[in-house]
């Protein structure tokens, strides 16, 4: 059973205006390569969020446009072009389940230009409410990403999977956050990668984190490889998916520690000698 097509509508957790609220943890997901698995990885942290009873905002960025609407079964609804014909920002959600929302908030080129992008997204940015988690789908993309660290993001997670292309593009995505936000939490997420893999891919980018750019490198988690999950996610939607998953339980620890980690250190800066 597929989840329920809510009507577009405004989200009551988002603030007309930008009025004063508490600052729920933004947390951007992003790669160095296409084909990780982002928009699942992200898809999968908002299912389990939210059906923990947290309330959750997912943030769509990543170039290709309505990749988690159909992901999650729902309509794209609005976009950032309405917002800048004078609807309100917080008329872009749209409810997923009771506890979960979709913004859409990539640029589409025809109808926005970079900049306007980039007021529009401030506007929407100030709009965010009562939420306890806000997730960011920045895919494999360093314009959503610069996005993303512009939108507030709090923390980021960079997936990647164990090839040599990926670990190199994952080193990218790490020296563009070091270079945009230096005092971003950075976690690496290994997607579709064994314990044994994960351990060593982490080792090998944290490794050359210290060297190049004087930081260590977190260890958000690995994910086991689950073919049968996009499958599901065709016929069920991802809400009900992730249920079935032997990721949803690794995904849902996760998302535990980004709750729970929010008020903890960003990273382990190193000072260079000599």
């Amino acid at each position: 059973m597929s989840l329920p097509v809510a009507p577009v509508g405004q989200d009551p957790r988002l603030r007309p205006g930008g009025a004063a609220g508490p600052r729920a943890p933004r947390v951007a997901v992003g790669a160095g390569k296409g084909g990780v698995g982002t928009s699942t990885v992200t898809a999968l942290l908002a299912c389990t969020a939210a059906a923990a009873g947290s309330r959750v905002l997912l943030v769509d960025l990543a170039p290709h446009f309505g990749g988690l609407a159909a992901l999650l079964d729902v309509r794209p609804g609005y976009t950032l072009a309405d917002v800048k014909a004078g609807l309100p920002a917080e008329a872009l959600a749209v409810a997923v389940t009771p506890s979960l929302s979709l913004i859409n908030a990539a640029r589409v080129p025809d109808q926005l230009s970079d900049t306007e992008h980039q007021l529009m997204l401030r506007r929407l940015a100030a709009s965010v409410g009562a939420y306890d988690l806000v997730l960011i789908d920045a895919g494999a993309s360093a314009a959503s990403l610069r996005s993303a660290v512009r939108f507030g993001a709090t923390r980021a997670l960079t997936v990647t999977t164990h090839d040599r292309i990926s670990l190199t593009a994952t080193y990218a995505v790490l020296k563009l956050l070091h270079e945009q936000a230096p005092e971003l939490r950075v976690d690496v997420i290994a997607n579709r990668v064994s314990d044994t893999d994960a351990s060593r891919l982490h080792e090998y980018l944290n490794a050359a984190s210290v060297r190049f750019l004087a930081r260590t490198v977190p260890f958000g988690g690995s994910i086991p490889d689950d073919p049968a999950f996009a499958r599901t996610v065709a016929t069920l939607g991802a809400d009900e998916a992730a249920h079935g998953s032997p990721a949803f339980q690794v995904v849902r620890t996760l998302g535990e520690q980004l709750l729970a980690d929010t008020g903890a250190p960003p990273f382990l800066r190193l000072l260079r000698q000599g």
